[in-house]
């Protein structure tokens, strides 16, 4: 796969060569976090008596909304959203643990009545309103595996080292985190870091971590490099690197990985005291602008992009001439479209200065949507069927004649536009403003589905500025219609 830019050839008469500079586009890596651990009330360990690490935070410091604050401050000023890996028993209101004894250090006395009151409400309301930048994934229940009778601890929930633990019981651990989430009306995550990145790996056990994962709809996994696989029954797994350590208070790291994903934890984004937190969520922010400042590497807005554009790179021949972008994907695995694993293809492309993209046209249809951020540009084209595509684009002083302008966490799947209608398929997390350049004059706005709402729209000319919502708290698909007339 060719995924460099062109470069100039030698020999070239002086305006044609500048004409051929001009164009620097890419086929980016991209770099998403993983941040573990969210869910703890306690932010100390009790792990020396047996119980977990949780936080490593000091003694007495408790997790309170303004440790969830920061992480949407953080994803709103970067335009992401941050996949956040729960454990869940302290959340418990009606020690539904207790039945499930391998989950917490107290096993069927699991008493988590000192912990309830009605700030877990107010917490994960917050969470589910907030969709658009906390992805709410799985991390476990406890985080740790105790024995029923002993209270013995071992690492860690999913499996102890490489090795199973009986399947009854890391059925029932899932089965416990969804009576836990049910409590606060959470759909299941699609997204997990086994706690502690223990994970049973047998290509030739369908009950294996991948096999359990998908039989509870999780499509999305990460581990620590050596793995040799993408997918594990209906599980795509992608490797992942460490950033800083666990326990390290307000602690970004220098640079990034070479991987797709590095892991963090909570403890890296909150200060000991929480009226402070901006201060470590500034780090990250000047992390990710890092990030954002390569021309190979980008911030996926969210999980689904960042998995569908490492399959893209993996799968697909791709080959960059001038401003021309030749895409193979004939080789795509069915599996990708059968797990609903592929979307988003994304370019990135350094504008000049009072640059942008003029025109782009994938086989003579609209690209999916565009946005500028730090002075690049980013094509985002929809998803592509198992055959071959060419994209042309121009840059130039003004912007395209039509288009979705992505400044949000959203996939905008398919867009279509004419001179009386537009329609844009997309996926919705929480509530985002959607803005559309269009041709004509709009008079209806309608969605096809009831879960996802047009809550309010206005037109200035030539954009329409919606505020859409997706019921969902995982992800909410539909298809919003924009017409010229009323019908």
């Amino acid at each position: 796969m060719n995924l460099c830019s062109v470069t100039k050839p030698v020999l070239l008469p002086a305006l044609f060569f500048m004409a051929v500079e001009a164009y620097a586009i890419d086929v980016p890596k991209p770099m998403g976090i993983d941040i573990d651990d969210l869910g703890w009330k306690r932010g100390w360990s009790t792990a020396e008596s047996g119980g977990p690490w949780r936080v490593g935070l000091p003694e007495g410091r408790w997790m309170c909304r303004e440790d969830y604050e920061v992480l949407v401050y953080v994803g709103k000023s970067v335009g992401v959203r941050l996949k956040c890996l729960f454990i869940m028993c302290e959340f418990d209101r009606s020690n539904i643990c207790a039945d499930y004894p391998t989950t917490t250090w107290l096993g069927r006395d699991w008493d988590n009545s000192a912990l309830v009151d009605d700030s877990d409400f107010v917490i994960m309301n917050y969470i589910k309103d907030n969709a658009a930048y906390i992805e709410f994934g799985l991390h476990g229940v406890g985080h740790e595996h105790w024995d029923a009778e002993t209270h013995e601890r071992t690492r860690a929930e999913w499996a102890n080292g490489i090795d199973p633990w009986p399947f009854e019981d890391v059925w029932g651990h899932m089965e416990c985190f969804k009576k836990l989430i049910d409590q606060y009306e959470i759909s299941f995550p699609k997204s997990v870091r086994t706690a502690a990145s223990r994970y049973y790996y047998n290509p030739s056990d369908a009950r294996d971590s991948g096999g359990l994962m998908h039989s509870w709809g999780v499509k999305y996994a990460t581990l620590p490099p050596s793995r040799e696989y993408v997918t594990d029954h209906g599980l795509m797994v992608l490797e992942r690197s460490g950033g800083v350590e666990w326990d390290a208070i307000s602690s970004a790291p220098s640079d990034f990985p070479s991987t797709e994903i590095m892991t963090s934890h909570w403890t890296n984004f909150v200060e000991k005291n929480p009226a402070e937190n901006h201060r470590a969520g500034d780090k990250w922010i000047a992390w990710f602008n890092k990030v954002k400042d390569a021309s190979d590497r980008y911030v996926p807005k969210n999980t689904a992009q960042l998995y569908s554009q490492f399959l893209y790179r993996k799968m697909s021949d791709i080959t960059i001439d001038g401003n021309t972008v030749y895409i193979d994907n004939t080789n795509m695995p069915d599996w990708a479209y059968d797990l609903d694993l592929l979307g988003n293809l994304v370019l990135k492309h350094k504008l000049g200065e009072g640059e942008h993209i003029s025109s782009a046209d994938l086989d003579s249809e609209n690209i999916a949507c565009y946005y500028e951020d730090r002075g690049y540009a980013l094509i985002i084209l929809p998803k592509l069927d198992k055959q071959k595509y060419t994209l042309t684009f121009s840059i130039g002083p003004s912007d395209m004649i039509t288009y979705v302008l992505n400044e949000g966490t959203y996939n905008v799947e398919k867009f279509d536009s004419n001179y009386d209608s537009a329609k844009i398929s997309l996926e919705m997390y929480g509530t985002q403003k959607v803005k559309v350049k269009l041709l004509f004059e709009p008079q209806e706005v309608r969605s096809d589905n009831s879960d996802l709402l047009v809550r309010e729209w206005s037109y200035e000319a030539p954009f329409i500025n919606m505020l859409v919502l997706g019921k969902g708290v995982q992800g909410e698909k539909g298809t919003i219609f924009i017409l010229s007339k009323t019908y």
